[in-house]
């Protein structure tokens, strides 16, 4: 994924979720303003109430946009400061007690050559079960039609070979009787 795809509005996001929800609130904005009247504060300030107490806004893009309500509505004479609410941060940025107590630790970042490597092992490693999983097969299929005894055929091949040699047999006696009877020679 390219990175024109995460940046919105200047700012940049980690991840395609934060963008594309900057890029709601960036239409959200732009349907806001389509509809707020300036001229009565009353109602900018119902709308920026509404919006905070909803939640609307949630990426920075939204703030900005909230904080620029804001400081209209702190410059209007019409409207008192403390009706107007602060901007809320849903977000916990220094952990205080954590950061007194224990030094941050590093995050384990694996080099993209060993996850490579990982990789390969884990390709090389499936082709060779794949290619052990065909060898046995075609283990299987040579012995089954194989015409040598073995664990898998032997009584097909027995029956088989019977049948044969009794084939022949018959015909041998047959062989003999027709030429018993030419020679006029009866057993008894």
């Amino acid at each position: 994924m390219s990175d024109s795809n995460l940046i919105v509005e200047g700012y940049k996001f980690n991840s395609t979720t934060d963008a594309e929800a900057a890029k709601d609130e960036v239409k959200k904005i732009s349907y806001i303003e389509s509809h707020i009247n300036y001229e009565n504060p009353e109602s900018v300030l119902t709308i920026y109430e509404k919006v905070i107490k909803n939640r609307i806004f949630v990426t920075p893009i939204g703030f900005d946009y909230l904080k620029k309500v804001q400081k209209f509505l702190k410059e209007c004479p019409d409207v008192e400061d403390e009706k107007i609410s602060p901007l809320p941060l849903n977000n916990v940025y220094i952990l205080e007690k954590q950061m007194k107590e224990a030094p941050k630790p590093k995050p384990k970042i694996i080099p993209a050559k060993k996850r490579n490597k990982e990789q390969d092992r884990f390709f090389i490693s499936l082709a060779v079960n794949v290619a052990l999983a065909i060898l046995l097969i075609a283990t299987f299929i040579m012995a089954m039609t194989s015409d040598n005894p073995n664990v898998i055929n032997y009584k097909v091949n027995l029956e088989n070979r019977y049948s044969e040699w009794e084939a022949e047999l018959t015909e041998r006696e047959k062989a003999v009787r027709e030429k018993e009877q030419e020679l006029n020679i009866y057993n008894e």
